[in-house]
């Protein structure tokens, strides 16, 4: 089995409808009680001091309805998480189309990185919110203080799966791969410039909802070690390469035009 790392989005689209939110019936239950004083400290902050949260999240005058969503978090519908999280990952990835099979296989082999929640998985029942990985409220403080030992915990109990991990910075943080005892690949979007691969930025999430939406729609086994990363995806039509040069996790580079 492999397991993609995701990182949240920003934008989230609100459920019209649905039940409230209920911590333990989601992936990772023992992260329950975490979850709920995380939620009840974020909801009580942004209703009792508005102004000061709305500038710990970066939130500006236009943006009320955002701070509106963090007060509403205990009261407010759920949808699957995979609904909630929208932007150009998720679009890429396009869960509402695949079929069946390919569903079924995203259900079972993606974690969804949460600075809320921990991690989500796609089928999981959230509220939308504001909140992001790095952000630092009172009482809380540092999310990476505050989730990193219980997120290490349970990411490490499942070491049959090798982990694809696409989390950006704030996300990594709170469960740095470099500290988890068990296979895990990085990976890189690149563009060549002037003869040299450099980062891609404009294309970077689009490729990696790309990468997931094609390895669970394919029929071909996931890889099981490492080494075997660069040729699956080769396989599935990317230009990949796996990069293990010695020093800190390999990472697979996925070269775009």
């Amino acid at each position: 089995m492999m397991l993609f790392l995701l990182p949240p989005s920003e934008g989230k689209t609100p459920a019209s409808g649905g039940p409230t939110f209920a911590a333990n019936k989601l992936v990772f239950p023992e992260l329950g009680a975490r979850r709920m004083e995380l939620m009840e400290a974020l909801a009580d902050f942004c209703k009792e001091k508005p102004e000061l949260a709305a500038e710990a999240l970066g939130l500006g005058p236009s943006q009320a309805n955002l701070l509106t969503l963090n007060q509403e978090l205990l009261s407010a519908h759920c949808a699957p998480a995979i609904q909630i999280y929208t932007g150009v990952l998720y679009d890429h990835l396009g869960y509402s189309t695949l079929a069946a099979k390919a569903r079924s296989r995203a259900d079972s082999s993606i974690l969804i990185a949460s600075a809320l929640f921990g991690f989500v998985a796609p089928t999981d029942l959230i509220p939308a919110y504001r909140f992001s990985g790095s952000s630092t409220i009172p009482i809380i403080g540092s999310l990476a203080h505050y989730w990193r030992p219980e997120l290490l915990e349970v990411l490490d109990r499942e070491k049959e799966s090798l982990v694809l991990d696409m989390r950006s910075g704030s996300y990594e943080k709170l469960a740095p791969a470099k500290q988890l005892d068990r296979a895990v690949v990085n990976v890189k979007v690149l563009t060549e410039v002037n003869g040299k691969l450099k980062p891609v930025t404009h294309f970077n999430k689009a490729t990696k909802g790309d990468l997931v939406r094609a390895a669970c729609r394919s029929a071909l086994r996931f890889p099981t070690k490492i080494e075997q990363v660069g040729s699956y995806f080769t396989k599935l039509g990317f230009q990949a390469d796996l990069n293990t040069d010695g020093t800190g996790i390999p990472t697979l580079h996925i070269v775009t035009e």
